[in-house]
């Protein structure tokens, strides 16, 4: 057995060590090079090494590469094609290479190794300049990539086991729901329920994703900036309105500096910026983004008591990306909000755990101006059905809607 193999093996054994939550998320098959997207410690690495083990205990040739490891960083790609070849002389290879973002040159390398068609290629990384619509142009027609976020509500519930079907077991999912609003999806975090493993993984993510990658020099300045970012979730911003906000704390920094370290905390997976739904690109580019989280438990750190509304919020954005949509937010043409709309598909979400009667109009207004016949309030208990015209309104609470199975995250 080689080094390569060595290591390989080395990692697997580790996998019987860790408490597996099955996840929805399927690796595709295929000749394109597939690129396991996401927050650093969502389960990227796990959920290669599984797929690796299982190709193979079926009798297939897999190899595992973690660019954590200061030694293959500036590896030529020649030169792992060698390696690789070494361990198993003929026939094809599955190549799995973790944190691939830190590989010197990674793309033209990826690009030699799938061109040359001896291996399929796995890789992982930590940064949204993996996802396919930030790739460089020498990749484009040779990949494809899949969001891994931290577990969802519905893969949680599964592990715990919850089914719903008396009372009592609503009065369970309700309070899982709970946990899940606080703690988070984050697989350590989540199975232990600690503060101190969410405080180490969000101070990683900010030194090693942001500091260090991007070499901020202010640290105390970045962190603040954080700080507000994090604590504007779920709420309209403009970089003119974080400056400000910053200036009148005593931090004193100009427009494009939050801009740039904003865009950092965004290709590090901890925010996403939403726009304004809108057919301008002009408006939508002038319009105050929405910042919402990767994982709600992230807000735990910096509010108290916690606020149900925006974490519910926050969690219906990141169950809307997991099933494959891109959400806009969107104001009617007589100025009120509406939470969530897609564009290719018109979907119309709100959000309202109490009150949602009030929201009825507003989501009946925005269906009929983007010419959609029905749309969704989200709510915390309240089910049922309105009609305003021909204009259908679900009322659905937060859990059902959740634990909602979906296809259309599927490759």
């Amino acid at each position: 057995m080689g080094f390569l193999r060595e290591i390989t093996e080395e990692y697997l054994g580790a996998l019987r060590y860790v408490k597996e939550v099955p996840r929805d998320v399927e690796l595709p098959v295929g000749r394109d090079i597939v690129a396991l997207v996401g927050p650093r410690r969502a389960g990227k690495t796990f959920l290669m090494l599984r797929h690796a083990k299982d190709l193979l205990d079926s009798g297939k040739q897999a190899l595992y590469v973690s660019f954590d490891e200061f030694q293959f960083r500036g590896i030529d790609a020649r030169k792992l094609a060698e390696m690789a070849r070494e361990e198993y002389p003929s026939g094809e290879v599955y190549l799995f290479l973790d944190e691939v973002q830190e590989w010197e040159g990674w793309d033209s390398k990826l690009r030699w190794l799938h061109d040359v068609k001896d291996f399929f290629l796995y890789v992982t990384g930590s940064s949204s300049v993996l996802q396919s619509s930030e790739i460089p142009s020498r990749l484009r027609g040779r990949y494809v990539s899949v969001l891994l976020l931290p577990f969802s509500f519905r893969e949680v519930s599964r592990q715990e086991k919850v089914d719903v079907v008396t009372f009592r077991e609503r009065g369970a999912i309700r309070a899982l729901l709970n946990d899940y609003m606080t703690w988070g999806g984050f697989p350590e975090v989540w199975i232990y329920r600690s503060r101190e493993k969410l405080v180490s993984l969000l101070e990683t993510m900010f030194y090693r994703d942001v500091m260090e990658r991007h070499r901020v020099r202010d640290t105390a300045v970045f962190l603040e900036v954080a700080r507000l970012v994090i604590s504007s979730y779920s709420c309209p911003v403009t970089w003119h309105s974080i400056r400000r906000a910053l200036k009148s704390s005593g931090v004193n920094i100009d427009v494009k500096t939050v801009m740039s370290y904003v865009e950092y905390m965004r290709q590090a997976y901890l925010v996403f910026l939403v726009k304004r739904f809108t057919y301008s690109d002009r408006e939508a580019l002038a319009a105050p983004k929405k910042i919402y989280l990767v994982d709600p438990g992230i807000a735990t750190l910096l509010e108290k008591p916690m606020d149900k509304g925006r974490r519910a919020e926050n969690l219906v954005f990141l169950e809307l990306v997991r099933r494959g949509y891109e959400p806009y937010y969107y104001v009617t043409r007589s100025g009120k909000e509406v939470d969530f709309v897609t564009k290719k598909e018109k979907m119309i979400v709100e959000v309202a755990l109490e009150d949602w009667e009030k929201h009825v109009g507003k989501v009946a207004e925005a269906a009929r101006e983007l010419g959609v016949n029905e749309a969704t309030i989200i709510t915390w208990d309240a089910e049922g059905e309105e009609k305003v015209g021909n204009r259908r309104v679900t009322i659905v609470p937060l859990w059902k809607w959740l634990l909602q199975e979906t296809t259309k995250n599927k490759p």
